[in-house]
């Protein structure tokens, strides 16, 4: 039912091109910037290496001001309202983003309201939020009580969001949205990691997409992180109760610039290649036609995705361009109100110079491999840490550390020194979060959210520097402020300002005075 009725509005679309409706959307720009480059276009003859290819993905900023230049939201709050959540005034935090989210809705907007402990109840059916004050009052009387069944509440949200989809006339444009919150396990109900994961690729497949909100430090992030993956939506840890309404807003103005939908990624490999990995995720795109799906874009939103092309044996034989496959990159874009498709032919040249192999070599493209590499082997140390493995961890940390010093000597790039810093203050974290179980599950919980950031290139968690924007910038000016060496505004713009006061921290505290927030200076400022 879901693919016929996709299917029938993207026929409208094109219909409505073919005839010139809809005016300069036809004819607008590609949403998403799209390029590639490879670490090594020129290869010796009778190597036998991998060749990693670094895909670039720039949504553009998108002015969205008008309400009428975005699709409708059609959402569904999720909310956790067990037992636990009486600990620390948790429930009245949850009570204020709740209601923040009721007045982010605009006339046109769906906004449906579920609430769960072992039972699950809708507050609030799929509809537009026509008597905020009378919906502001049922979220005002929600009390803690009972276990916690996340599956149940969550497959009701998506219910009514699905079903408020079908109702929809066939021209809307909508983006559909569960948002999940929990501050527990899943104790009640369905529990078993894979068959949650079934249920949610269910909901996705209905084009239901599922962010995730943990908060605190007694939730599963392994299963909140997969949700969110798997339902192709984002995930959030929620340290403080009192952060709440912040990210949930943060998760709604993202939804609010969504520009593209359903965007993925399809490798056909050549006879030259053996197999084919997108690397960050540990995915592998060998098989025939193999897709991935990215998701959603927002504007302004950057990707970085890394994948390894390994050559059949004796591929780089002969002389000349040796053709390793081919990458397409799709996704329905909103504000052309069509399908795009992007393709790139991996080509490299086979050479019996080793000089013009070297001369060749792309620089950002091993700093970014290496970085992802790097991320990969870093969640595993932190996989046997939890795992009780601490000294194994450590070595591993050591050792890796060690490895991206060498790399930054012989690149003298600074992601690789700001990784490597990265991971001697983790070090140091790790040690520190073996003195009590609750000092550990944060410390699990935060190193966790950054590398699943990385996955996708991102790394605003543990460093910042001119021209970041957004709600880790604002922490860090807040930070700043409090401190007594900032006196801007928290807007979230990492202004000329904003290095000023860095390096003025940094030089207090006898740190590497570079103006950029990296490891440790976060972690001086209590944010790492």
């Amino acid at each position: 039912m879901m693919g016929a009725l996709v299917g029938v509005r993207r026929l409208a679309a094109v219909i409505a091109l073919s005839l010139g409706i809809g005016g300069m959307a036809a004819n607008a720009k590609p949403t998403i910037d799209t390029s590639f480059d490879l670490d090594r276009p020129k290869v010796l003859r009778g190597d036998a290496g991998p060749i990693y290819v670094l895909l670039n993905l720039d949504a553009l900023e998108i002015d969205r001001t008008d309400e009428g230049d975005r699709p409708i939201l059609n959402l569904g709050l999720v909310l956790d309202r067990s037992g636990s959540m009486q600990d620390k005034g948790k429930i009245e935090f949850l009570k204020r983003a709740a209601k923040m989210s009721v007045d982010q809705m605009t006339g046109k907007d769906y906004l449906s309201v579920v609430e769960y402990d072992d039972q699950i109840n809708v507050l609030w059916p799929s509809n537009k939020v026509d008597s905020p004050s009378v919906l502001k009052k049922l979220i005002d009387n929600l009390e803690p009580r009972g276990m916690t069944n996340l599956t149940g509440g969550m497959m009701r949200g998506v219910d009514e969001v699905y079903m408020r989809l079908e109702d929809l006339p066939e021209d809307f444009e909508s983006i559909n949205r569960v948002l999940l919150l929990s501050d527990g396990l899943a104790n009640e109900g369905v529990t078993d990691p894979d068959q949650i994961r079934e249920r949610v690729r269910s909901a996705r497949q209905k084009g239901v997409r599922i962010t995730t909100l943990g908060l605190g430090r007694d939730y599963d992030e392994d299963l909140m992180q997969e949700i969110a993956e798997y339902g192709g939506g984002h995930y959030y840890f929620i340290e403080h109760p009192d952060q709440m309404s912040r990210i949930f807003q943060e998760e709604l103005e993202t939804l609010f610039k969504t520009t593209a939908r359903d965007a993925s990624l399809k490798v056909d490999r050549s006879s030259r290649t053996k197999s084919v990995e997108l690397v960050s995720f540990d995915e592998d795109l060998t098989g025939e036609g193999s897709t991935t799906s990215l998701g959603d874009f927002y504007s302004g939103e950057t990707r970085t995705l890394i994948l390894r092309f390994k050559p059949e044996e004796g591929a780089f034989r002969r002389k000349g361009k040796t053709n390793l496959g081919t990458i397409e990159f799709s996704y329905y874009d909103i504000e052309a109100d069509k399908d795009r498709t992007v393709s790139f032919d991996v080509k490299v040249d086979v050479v019996t110079n080793q000089v013009a192999v070297d001369s060749a070599m792309n620089k950002d493209v091993v700093v970014e491999t290496a970085l992802i590499e790097s991320e990969r082997r870093h969640r595993e140390a932190v996989k046997l840490y939890e795992k009780g493995e601490h000294e194994a961890a450590d070595a591993e940390m050591k050792a890796l550390a060690e490895e991206v010093g060498t790399q930054y000597g012989m690149l003298q790039d600074d992601r690789l020194k700001q990784k490597q810093e990265a991971l001697h203050v983790e070090r140091d974290d790790m040690v520190a979060a073996l003195a009590a179980p609750e000092a550990q599950a944060g410390y699990l919980k935060k190193s966790k959210q950054r590398l699943y950031q990385t996955k996708s290139g991102k790394r605003s968690l543990y460093t910042l520097q001119i021209g970041d924007k957004g709600i880790e910038v604002e922490r860090i000016q807040q930070a700043l402020l409090d401190a007594g060496f900032y006196q801007g505004e928290v807007d979230g713009i990492f202004s000329d300002g904003v290095k000023a006061s860095v390096e003025a921290f940094q030089t207090d505290r006898q740190l590497t005075a570079d103006g950029i927030a990296g490891p440790a200076t976060m972690s001086a400022l209590g944010l790492y």
